[in-house]
């Protein structure tokens, strides 16, 4: 397997074709990880690798010669963001206060994933607690960008893009609140799916803000996210949508770092039939800022997590418990301290009442356009160091309405780094997207592949 050009789809024609199987592509991508994320260039990209995963494989390999029934991602190599529950295995949220911690059952989202033939690889790095948009935990410190290898990965699903990018697996599982899938998927040059807020559970994942928490996929194509959407969703979001004749709406007042990406995204569109015009702007008093969401959810949240999500004594019981260990990144040490205090439940209120204003007004925008969607870039800036970049509030639209969105690459910038745009479109529209991300994808030609 050329692990940096095969998605999902081929991998799963060279298989029925003889020209690969699971256990090669499991092998090379752990062959990739020996090499890369611990002694090449070590892009701490991994917190774990299953033991079991390369026989998991040859089993795929087997049952697909002896003629047994296949199904729809057998053998198809996957890794997943340590946040998430794998019965036997420690979900860490990369605390070192976690390192062993034990939950109860696998998560029905990465349980769907399994049940259909998956083979997972790992678990991956992440911002620790998936508290930024760089990937920095105190169990894998730093996740490095694998087109410059001195630079983040973005966040919070760092690891599991890079793992991605960088051909450890063909697609992975991470999570969403304010753009921790989309974030790091434009930074590596891959698709990230941000679903309907509810569309699929999160049960047996790490709380950040319940009100915004959402599982969702990084791949390297748009059409593997729509199977793995409709898997993990139990939707059949397979058909494609014609999109001549759908409408789009530009977000200019959102900043861009390389504004060539909207024109890429924008030529494509119209090459397709598609009718792109500027949006109206949204007004500038709802616009996410300020207080978050997060501030005032994780505490209460992060804490019931502990006290009820790990079998006894394999991890602590409590937000407090964990302070007081001291197990734990000492860059987050006052955000932690400030999110487990008391909270005012007037606070919360009013930034779930800017939700629904933001909700209301991106609304009358698609309604007053009839555009099927909204494009706009996915951050307000291209990472250029391992601190914490300041990605503006493009992912917060998404987040902050429950409305779907999709990151994906159009190119490279003249440094050499991926180029992205975000879609998004009303509730359930996840079809629309996936249609219109086609019709991009189509037209900015091969992703971006880092030279490794």
């Amino acid at each position: 397997m050329d692990a940096q050009h095969d998605d999902i789809r081929s991998f799963l024609a060279d298989c029925a074709a003889g020209r690969t199987s699971s256990a090669a592509t499991v092998e090379a991508g752990l062959t990739r990880i020996a090499a890369l994320d611990r002694d090449g260039v070590a892009l701490a990209a991994m917190l774990r690798v299953m033991p079991d995963a390369l026989l998991t494989a040859h089993e795929r390999d087997r049952a697909r010669g002896d003629g047994a029934t296949l199904r729809p991602l057998h053998g198809v190599p996957i890794v997943v963001k340590d946040n998430i529950d794998l019965l036997g295995t420690p979900t860490t949220s990369g605390c070192r206060a976690l390192v062993d911690a034990l939950p109860w059952r696998t998560a029905p989202a990465l349980a769907a994933l399994i049940d259909a033939g998956a083979v997972v690889v790992g678990k991956t790095n992440l911002s620790e607690f998936s508290f930024e948009i760089r990937s920095r935990s105190s169990i894998g410190g730093d996740t490095r960008n694998p087109f410059a290898p001195a630079v983040t990965s973005g966040g919070s699903s760092g690891g599991t893009a890079v793992a991605v990018a960088a051909g450890y697996a063909l697609a992975g599982l991470g999570t969403d609140t304010g753009g921790s899938i989309r974030v790091p998927a434009a930074y590596n040059g891959l698709v990230g799916l941000r679903p309907t807020w509810g569309a699929i559970a999160v049960e047996g994942v790490a709380p950040l803000a319940p009100s915004t928490d959402t599982v969702g996929t990084i791949t390297r194509s748009v059409s593997d996210a729509a199977m793995l959407f409709g898997l993990l969703a139990d939707r059949d979001a397979s058909a494609a949508l014609p999109v001549r004749g759908m409408r789009v709406g530009v977000l200019r007042q959102l900043p861009a770092p390389a504004p060539e990406g909207i024109a890429r995204a924008v030529a494509a569109l119209r090459a397709h039939g598609v009718t792109v015009e500027d949006a109206p702007e949204l007004p500038a008093e709802i616009l996410p800022g300020g207080d978050h969401i997060v501030d005032e959810e994780f505490g209460p949240a992060f804490d019931q997590y502990l006290g009820t999500g790990f079998r006894p004594g394999t991890a602590p019981t409590s937000l407090a418990e964990l302070i007081a260990g001291g197990r734990y990144l000492p860059d987050y040490d006052a955000v932690l301290r400030a999110r487990a205090a008391p909270r005012v439940p007037a606070v919360r209120a009013a930034i779930l009442q800017r939700h629904a204003a933001l909700r209301s007004a991106l609304e009358a925008i698609v309604a007053g356009g009839r555009y099927d969607a909204l494009l706009y870039p996915p951050s307000a800036v291209l990472p250029q160091s391992m601190d914490n970049p300041m990605g503006g509030w493009a992912p917060e639209l998404a987040a902050c309405s429950g409305w779907p969105a999709i990151a994906l690459p159009v190119g490279r910038t003249m440094r050499g780094m991926p180029l992205s745009v975000e879609l998004l479109a009303p509730v359930a529209a996840e079809p629309v997207l996936f249609a219109l991300g086609a019709a991009i994808e189509d037209g900015a030609g091969i992703r971006p592949i880092p030279d490794l």
